[in-house]
């Protein structure tokens, strides 16, 4: 699904009028991504938990040349989704 049909069927369901699910939307990814960038976490009810996990550096390989090649540590984006949805998914 595209954003525009995810924020039509959000319309479509509220009542509301499309141009502001969008503003809607676009604010809470730029509010999430603030929150990742500091280092926070966050929690959304029925949704799920979102934070950022460090990785530590290590060494990859390259496939064509069997060369070794230091990986530098860098910061991953973790989701865990709730139980609910976990249920609902696989129900």
């Amino acid at each position: 699904m595209k954003r525009q049909e995810f924020v039509l069927r959000i319309a479509n369901n509220t009542g509301q009028k499309p141009f502001i699910i969008q503003k809607i939307l676009r604010e809470f990814v730029k509010v999430l991504r603030e929150i990742l960038k500091s280092g926070d976490e966050i929690s959304i009810s029925g949704l799920g938990h979102f934070c950022v996990k460090p990785t530590k550096p290590k060494k990859g390989r390259n496939p064509k040349t069997n060369e070794v090649i230091p990986i530098p540590a860098r910061k991953k984006i973790s989701f865990r989704p709730t139980d609910g949805l976990r249920k609902y998914i696989n129900s």
